[in-house]
């Protein structure tokens, strides 16, 4: 009995206290005392608690205060109150949680299907996908599962922007994975100098994570990291790079 009001958020001697009064009807604090095997004066302390509490209630008789505990249904009382309490801070408490202990993560993948996970994620993207790549090496490396994940991709109107070394194979390298009918607007792509930006592996950014793909055939390897800071950090410095590509293909 004693564990179980314990749980119920009283301490040892409260619960020790309680019972007793509950077994001889309450009584002065001496009497309460001996029967809950306590010092007159701690018991004294701790009766207080339990009339704070609303446990007990308080009346004098011949210059003598007396204390009777109140129904044990006032426990249940007593714990709805706090149920109640939690639930009316609960929404500000989640929200400084989600505002101060968001904690970055990182996955990573090995092998073939591992780095074809990653492509697959991308696919959840609520805006673009922006992406440093290899066409060539990209399309060497999986040419079945990249015209799957093109067409997926299109399919579900992800507009993506591509920076691609530039050489004779990468030029329409692409063209074959292209369904027939499809919006272009829905795919850029900027060939740069492949002597100055000799890519060899798959970046892609997409909502608040970044995805970094190994395309060489002895380090089949991948990482995403998801943190919205990182991501924007990512998106920034690629808007960064696409202005400088642009502005080199326009002149």
């Amino acid at each position: 009995m004693i564990a179980e009001l314990q749980k119920l958020g009283l301490t040892g001697e409260e619960s020790r206290v309680y019972v007793a009064c509950l077994e001889i009807n309450g009584g002065p604090v001496s009497t309460i005392a001996k029967k809950a095997g306590l010092h007159r004066v701690s018991c004294y302390h701790t009766l207080e608690n339990l009339q704070k509490k609303r446990l007990l209630s308080q009346y004098t008789k011949n210059g003598i205060k007396y204390f009777s505990p109140e129904p044990p249904e006032q426990l249940l009382h007593l714990t709805e109150e706090k149920v109640n309490l939690a639930k009316s801070i609960l929404p500000e408490l989640t929200s400084l949680a989600s505002a101060i202990a968001f904690k970055p993560k990182m996955r990573s993948y090995e092998g073939r299907e591992g780095v074809e996970k990653i492509f697959e994620e991308s696919l959840e993207a609520k805006g673009e996908i922006l992406g440093y790549t290899n066409l060539k090496n990209i399309i060497d490396f999986f040419p079945e599962f990249f015209k799957e994940y093109t067409a997926n991709r299109l399919k579900k109107r992800i507009k993506t922007r591509y920076l691609s070394p530039n050489t004779v194979e990468s030029i329409h390298a692409i063209d074959p994975f292209l369904p027939k009918a499809f919006d272009p607007v829905l795919i850029e792509i900027l060939l740069v100098n492949k002597d100055q930006f000799p890519f060899q592996n798959e970046v892609l950014i997409f909502n608040n994570s970044v995805g970094i793909v190994s395309l060489h055939k002895d380090e089949l390897l991948g990482v995403i990291i998801e943190s919205p800071t990182f991501a924007r950090t990512m998106k920034a410095v690629f808007d960064l790079a696409w202005l400088g590509a642009t502005a080199f293909v326009a002149k």
